[in-house]
């Protein structure tokens, strides 16, 4: 069952993945699975996301703070706050702060599934510095509908 909620800043569980933080502020058990909202926080020099699609998952970015350089496709743009990319199923795309600010964007999701789980595996796997395996990043990877592009 769904429960209304308001969360302040700093508020929601957030998990810890290398130098960036991800909190998730509504997941799919917030809503049925039908949504997802989580906020990512990158200082600067953080590569983010690396290339890759996902096969049924809808993603929206949303620039709040700082620059972020966002991929769609083969086209790398720099993203000023208010800046969103819009990402179909099967479209390749990722994330990065390149520049020498701390950034924050907010990434919404459809459907929701356990999306979570997927940022939650990648906190465990780079605990402490740790660098995963190219296997244990691709079971990860492979088990929440995302796929690496070359």
């Amino acid at each position: 069952m769904s429960l209304p909620l308001i969360l302040q800043p700093g508020e929601g569980r957030s998990v810890q993945i290398h130098t960036s933080n991800c909190t998730f502020k509504v997941t799919g058990n917030d809503t049925h699975g039908h949504f997802g909202l989580f906020e990512f926080v990158m200082e600067p020099g953080t590569d983010g996301a690396s290339p890759h699609i996902h096969k049924q998952l809808t993603e929206i970015f949303y620039v709040v703070e700082g620059n972020v350089e966002l991929l769609l496709n083969q086209e790398r743009i720099s993203a000023a706050p208010g800046a969103l990319m819009l990402v179909p199923e099967n479209t390749p795309h990722g994330f990065s702060n390149p520049g020498s600010t701390r950034s924050k964007l907010l990434i919404m999701f459809c459907p929701a599934d356990s999306r979570e789980q997927y940022f939650e595996g990648l906190a465990e796997l780079t605990k402490d510095g740790r660098q995963p395996s190219q296997e244990e990043l691709l079971e990860l990877m492979h088990r929440f509908d995302q796929y690496p592009v070359l």
